[in-house]
């Protein structure tokens, strides 16, 4: 390289250089007229006249604040679980939704299928059946027989679990019964569907074994065919009515708290923002807050899961059959957990792109400057239909304030929010920001223009 080349200016960069420092001096001097403004206003308004008085009310708004804080990240893990259980007992659709998985799941499918298969042996001495096809000189294979016979039965019920008719029968079996559990819980009668005499809601699982009988009747074994269905097992009692007025009232309450919780955390949120000096922190505190609360329920579930295995595992119950039905029936409240941390960055990221540091300031003033160029490439083009609009550029502020609370009601409204549902939210809420700034666009400096733009690349506002 020549010593020429080592020398030769770069006219292009010191310009953006230049440029990008008349900027922040002209942001910089804006906040301060600001400040000397809101100074100003205080003075006017007795806002010093006071000043002994003023750490004990900024001391006693945030003792308020963090009371506030506090409450709310208590009440949001109860608020999640109520929401969570009055959907499952509510919502067929819902907890069919919720236990479907478990048909498919390898460690239930083995459960059912070693089950399934003790109630056919029950039914039938296997032994007396092989001892009678074999003949005499034979009949010291009957032992071996019979155990290999009993092994294929149980191979063979296994892969019947695992086709769709199997999932088929296990995602009616659970309606029926949730059906039957609402009824008795609501007292009404839901599409003919009712409990027991007794009051017992019981999960039917006879049309499994049914099914395990044709499957294996179909391969040759037909020992199991003469059995009477009526004789078979299956029915599964998982709800008894005998304080069925105490069930009902206990529902009704249930209802009442998962109406009552997410507007008391709504409310204790929204009082900390509002009791706090810079309501930007507020967001950030109540959104860590939120957070807090949602990581306490993920460690309570952890907690909970090991006190459940410990309580259930049997020789009844396999540790990983009872494992897959506790982690698929909490699943849901998980997902809960990541959409409050997904939601609660969004609003941290939100935050800090309206605050003043310099940064936030840099990109505010790129996305004004992109949405002037663009609009004078607009006007050049002649496409009149996107000049600025003058009611959008009277109340832009006001719109996006409008924007934001539709954003957070469409999300608080949403009956089961996902961080994609969240993201897909937030992705359609930018957008929407960056149409108000490009038709709510208004004339700026000529240093203010984007580098490489054209001379003179900024919008006007048309008339009216």
């Amino acid at each position: 390289m020549s010593p020429d080349d080592t020398t030769t200016p770069n006219p292009s960069g010191d310009d953006s250089v230049e440029r990008l420092r008349r900027e922040l001096e002209a942001e910089k001097q804006r906040i301060a007229a600001l400040e000397a403004e809101n100074a100003a206003l205080l003075a006017a308004t007795g806002g010093d006249a006071d000043a002994a008085g003023k750490p004990k009310l900024r001391s006693s708004h945030r003792f308020w604040v963090s009371i506030l804080l506090v409450i709310a990240c208590l009440l949001t893990p109860l608020s999640i679980v109520a929401l969570f259980v009055k959907n499952q007992i509510n919502d067929t659709g819902r907890y069919v939704q919720t236990i479907k998985p478990l048909a498919s799941d390898p460690a239930v499918q083995a459960y059912v299928a070693a089950d399934v298969s003790n109630e056919l042996f029950r039914q039938v001495d296997i032994r007396k059946y092989v001892e009678e096809a074999l003949p005499k000189r034979a009949q010291v294979l009957a032992g071996p027989l019979t155990s290999a016979l009993q092994g294929f039965v149980r191979e063979a019920t296994q892969r019947i679990l695992q086709t769709s008719q199997f999932q088929a029968l296990w995602v009616e079996a659970n309606r029926v019964a949730h059906t039957q559990l609402v009824n008795v819980l609501t007292g009404k009668t839901t599409g003919g569907i009712t409990a027991t005499a007794n009051g017992a809601v019981t999960l039917d699982l006879s049309s499994v074994t049914k099914l395990v009988q044709a499957q294996l009747a179909s391969t040759g074994i037909d020992l199991f065919s003469k059995i009477p269905i009526g004789s078979i097992g299956g029915k599964i009692t998982i709800f008894q009515s005998k304080d069925l007025y105490k069930a009902r009232t206990g529902l009704r309450i249930l209802d009442t708290v998962a109406f009552v919780l997410p507007f008391l955390v709504l409310g204790c949120f929204a009082g900390a923002i509002y009791l706090s000096k810079s309501r930007r922190r507020g967001f950030v505190a109540c959104a860590v807050s939120f957070t807090i609360g949602a990581l306490i329920l993920a460690l309570t579930l952890f907690i909970a899961r090991g006190a459940y295995l410990n309580a259930a595992t049997g020789k009844d119950l396999p540790y990983d059959a009872a494992a897959s039905v506790y982690d698929t029936l909490v699943r849901f409240l998980l997902t809960s957990v990541r959409a409050v941390t997904f939601f609660s960055l969004i609003v941290i990221i939100a935050v800090f792109f309206s605050g003043p540091n310099r940064f936030a300031m840099w990109f505010r003033l790129r996305v004004r400057q992109g949405a002037n160029w663009l609009g004078h490439e607009s006007d050049v083009a002649g496409w009149e239909w996107l000049a600025p609009n003058g009611f959008v550029v009277r109340r832009k502020k006001g719109l996006r304030i409008v924007v934001a609370a539709i954003a957070f009601l469409v999300l608080f409204r949403w009956q089961h929010p996902t961080p994609s549902i969240i993201l897909y939210i937030a992705i359609v809420t930018v957008g929407v920001l960056g149409v108000i700034e490009f038709f709510g666009r208004e004339p700026m400096p000529d240093s203010d223009a984007l580098p490489g733009s054209p001379a003179g690349a900024t919008a006007t506002v048309a008339p009216g």
